[in-house]
């Protein structure tokens, strides 16, 4: 598959298998002893950026701010309003522990499954949870990013560089995908600026491929079969 400005292939999820590895993680985050209770990631996970507004950070003033600092913006995004932590950083640390070896589980069955080089993004919001925007120039590559949602109550945004205009795709209940490519400074037609928002308990995971082309290709059809 060939480069091409803010691309965003949907991809429609039937692999049984693929969504079973999906689905025990998502069953282990989300947890509840009642349905009225929080989900065990709550419980056990700490919210970062909890002071700060989704209004300063995903709104079209920030990101015209980001798109005017060029190079100056780094890639990364500023404020991640979400559960922190979900990866191990100290075999002694007891907290969480569950849900980060589900993390450590997820990634390595993922990166088998889709033959990717790495994970980039293993996050999960809370409900007014979200991802400022950012362009990845500092990580680019070839991306699958994989959403769940619980009730659809949130989006992902992109800047439509061809179009000069906001972008928004909707979530839906449960699992989505779908595949792009976030392009480095030096190739400035195929920067993405992008940004997320919920209003419900969102999970979301991305994964670098080292190669696009017709081995891409093959990863969407194997995702897109029912099996």
């Amino acid at each position: 598959m060939n480069k091409k400005v803010n691309y965003m292939r949907d991809i429609d999820l039937k692999n049984q298998e693929f969504l079973g590895i999906l689905n025990e993680y998502k069953d282990v985050l989300l947890k509840r002893d009642s349905p009225d209770d929080i989900p065990l990631i709550e419980k056990e996970i700490p919210i970062r950026h909890t002071d700060d507004k989704a209004e300063d950070w995903v709104s079209d003033q920030y990101l015209k701010e980001i798109i005017s600092q060029g190079e100056g913006h780094d890639g990364f995004p500023r404020v991640l309003r979400g559960f922190s932590g979900l990866k191990h950083e100290d075999e002694k640390d007891v907290k969480g522990r569950v849900i980060k070896d589900a993390s450590s589980v997820l990634n390595r069955k993922l990166i088998e499954f889709l033959s990717c080089r790495n994970s980039a993004l293993n996050a999960c919001y809370p409900p007014g949870g979200f991802i400022s925007w950012h362009n990845n120039a500092n990580a680019s590559g070839y991306n699958i990013i994989i959403t769940y949602s619980e009730t659809g109550e949130g989006w992902f945004d992109y800047w439509d560089i061809e179009k000069q205009e906001r972008v928004r795709i909707q979530d839906k209940p449960g699992w989505q995908a779908k595949m792009t490519y976030f392009g480095p400074y030096d190739e400035p037609d195929q920067l993405c600026y992008h940004a997320a928002y919920t209003d419900c308990y969102r999970i979301t995971v991305a994964f670098v491929f080292a190669e696009a082309d017709q081995f891409w290709e093959e990863v969407i059809e194997d995702l897109e079969t029912e099996c």
